[in-house]
């Protein structure tokens, strides 16, 4: 008996050694998050591109431009949309809350890169770009539609295989420095878009949105998913089949601004809770189908921000951006759990 007695001791030894001093290194640890500073008294980096080669994050920011990540440099400028931009005059400014600052200086949201390296930009008060890869000032290609005006250009992508240029009219009422009357209205009169590069026409795919914002097109073309930030859901759009140029509803998400899609073919998008104190920042990783394969807590620097608009996993980092903040956020994406 003492034996058995001698090697139960040593069992319970065993066992609280291991869980005194192994567990603790299985725990996930709070991931690193890395913040790469945007030019000074500017903010709100909308949407990532990247160029065929690896360049970037590209992103929009507050005052105008688009900016690209150049190591050791930081954010250098790369393009412009508005004719009317005087750097003395507009950097610094803020384009996303003053419409006037806006229609001088132009105020990009949604940004994507084609097959051939265009990049091409929805600006929120201006209407449609392009600029080729070298960057400079962009070419306005619409700011209308079937005879409305674009008034809110949001979200864009482009589809790698027929090089159409899908987007976002967020509202016919009104602009992105009045985006809060909008939320707080129930606004939607929201519009999909379609630019045909060949052609140089543009359709009216969808109409009735409330605050379409994101929009990123399926690897197989056959479809794309839009997200509504007023109406807090992602809607699948059909492209081809017998369901072509049908909607449907996915999935029901908060404050729901930007989508990208993954090497793996699936999305990511972010999602903000403002009706509870702290805001809750969510990351969310989903199928074409809506079904969510990662859903993984936002914080870090991003604890005291209002809400994010764009989660984009490229590489093996996950790249975070938020209207409210003067940098760009970059962390492991396995470290976050996203991957």
């Amino acid at each position: 008996m003492a034996g058995i007695s001698s090697l139960r001791s040593a069992m319970t030894i065993a066992i609280a050694a291991f869980l005194l001093f192994a567990m603790p290194s299985a725990i996930a640890q709070p991931p690193t998050y890395e913040t790469l500073t945007l030019p000074p008294g500017t903010g709100g980096p909308k949407a990532f591109a990247f160029n065929l080669l690896g360049g970037g994050p590209y992103t929009s920011i507050s005052d105008g431009r688009i900016v690209k990540y150049v190591p050791p440099f930081g954010f250098i400028d790369f393009a412009y949309t508005a004719q009317t931009r005087n750097k003395t005059f507009c950097d610094g400014r803020n384009a996303t809350g003053d419409a006037t600052v806006g229609l001088i200086c132009g105020r990009p949201l949604g940004i994507a890169f084609s097959s051939l390296q265009d990049l091409y930009i929805c600006d929120a008060y201006l209407g449609l770009y392009v600029v080729g890869p070298l960057g400079g000032q962009a070419t306005r290609l619409v700011s209308s539609a079937e005879g409305s005006r674009i008034r809110f250009c949001n979200g864009l992508d482009v589809d790698p295989k027929t090089g159409s240029v899908y987007f976002t009219d967020a509202s016919a009422n009104y602009v992105l420095s009045n985006a809060t009357q909008a939320y707080l209205t129930g606004d939607s009169t929201g519009r999909l878009l379609r630019f045909d590069p060949k052609t140089g026409q543009v359709a009216v795919l969808a109409r009735g949105l409330s605050g379409p914002g994101g929009v990123a097109v399926a690897a197989d073309s056959s479809y794309l998913l839009i997200t509504e930030f007023i109406g807090g859901t992602v809607k699948k759009y059909f492209l081809t089949g017998p369901r072509a140029n049908t909607i449907q509803t996915l999935l029901n998400v908060s404050l729901a601004s930007s989508i990208s899609g993954t090497p793996a073919g699936e999305f990511t998008l972010a999602e903000s809770r403002e009706s509870v104190r702290p805001i809750i920042h969510r990351a969310l990783r989903i199928n074409g189908n809506g079904m969510v394969l990662a859903n993984v807590s936002i914080g870090g620097p991003y604890n005291n921000v209002t809400f994010l608009t764009a989660v984009q996993i490229y590489g093996p980092s996950v790249y975070i951006g938020s209207l409210y903040a003067a940098f760009v956020g970059r962390v492991p994406a396995v470290g976050l759990g996203l991957s």
